[in-house]
């Protein structure tokens, strides 16, 4: 399982691969098998290539945790690949206020759901995007008016490129 590890500024890919007892965590060309034990609570006995890690993990919200080991507390989020991309791409806001709503993976428009000028809320559905085999909906993250329409049903689009301008 492949997962996005984000901690003080920092983004890390790390696969994630249960062997009976043990975890092997591939991060970059590294990789290290991880025995884990619940010992008190939140406290977890980490082993890692033999030696030995007392940690605390605290969950916060979906995804996001702190951990404490020697004294000192990180702040952790962990989102899978496809949340990530669409952290990334769904909106950016230009120097006129404007937002592009941009695709966040390849694919193909399945359907535009608003037109130019049409007002939107946030959490609205604007277009279903068909990639990896799945439709999914790109919602909205704020409200405001749709100036510009990109994209037509049917129509492949690359990761970035833009679907929508928004005001």
């Amino acid at each position: 399982m492949e997962l996005i590890v984000l901690s003080n500024g920092h983004e890390a890919t790390v696969e994630v691969e249960h062997r009976g007892t043990e975890i092997e965590v591939r991060i970059g060309d590294r990789s290290y098998l991880v025995d884990t034990v619940a010992t008190n609570g939140a406290v977890r006995s980490l082993i890692i290539e033999g030696r030995q890690f007392e940690v605390a993990v605290r969950s916060r919200e979906e995804g996001r945790y702190q951990i404490g080991h020697r004294g000192s507390i990180e702040e952790v989020e962990v989102l899978d690949p496809l949340a990530h991309l669409a952290r990334q791409g769904s909106e950016s806001r230009n120097q006129e206020g404007r937002q592009k709503v941009t695709a966040y993976m390849p694919g193909r428009v399945v359907e535009v759901l608003v037109q130019k000028g049409d007002e939107v809320t946030v959490g609205q559905g604007l277009v279903v995007l068909e990639a990896m085999k799945m439709e999914n909906e790109i919602q909205a993250e704020t409200a405001g008016v749709v100036k510009e329409v990109f994209v037509t049903a049917g129509q492949p689009v690359e990761g970035g490129d833009p679907l929508f301008e928004l005001a």
